[in-house]
């Protein structure tokens, strides 16, 4: 009794090792690569909310999180995002989370077929905490303040639990 339990046992766990292992398989990474220079693996996972607004998850190593939100403007603007500013996720627990810009960011205006436009890239500090957090909650909404305008964005209800995967991919090794 004690053998076919044991077997059964190995089993379950064999089953549940090759699951975890096909799950990390599952992580498609917008950007995967070693930097030649330290040889450290970086890694980039893209949340597009509207074309013109993206929050991304970064980690380079083991020791560096980032939230970082692209968003792209009509018209020219110039303003200066100033380091700390912040961006809140809203869990699906209902917490908020704060993350404060890494440094400032400068626009980026150009023309885009008849009009003006500005993009602004913003990289904000999260810690391994924050980024398990996300991994078992998700996020359901964004708030910034740009210039002189809060956004908030909605995560529509069928991509929260996109937004939870793609955090757990950003911690596996």
């Amino acid at each position: 009794m004690h053998k076919k339990l044991t077997v059964l046992l190995i089993a379950s766990l064999s089953i549940f090792g090759l699951s975890t292992i096909a799950e990390a398989q599952k992580c498609r990474y917008d950007f995967d690569e070693q930097d030649p220079m330290s040889d450290v693996r970086i890694r980039r996972m893209e949340i597009k909310l509207k074309s013109y607004f993206i929050v991304s998850y970064y980690r380079k190593g083991d020791d560096m999180y980032r939230i970082e939100l692209n968003v792209a403007f009509t018209g020219e603007r110039n303003f200066i995002v100033p380091e700390g500013n912040i961006i809140e996720l809203k869990l699906g627990n209902g917490e908020i989370l704060s993350f404060p810009a890494a440094q400032k960011a400068t626009p980026l205006s150009y023309v885009n077929v008849n009009q003006v436009a500005t993009n602004y890239a913003i990289t904000h500090h999260c810690n391994k905490e924050q980024m398990e957090m996300i991994a078992q909650h998700g996020f359901t909404v964004v708030r910034t303040k740009l210039g002189d305008e809060t956004i908030t964005m909605e995560v529509k209800k069928r991509k929260v639990d996109d937004t939870a995967e793609d955090a757990a991919c950003m911690l596996t090794d």
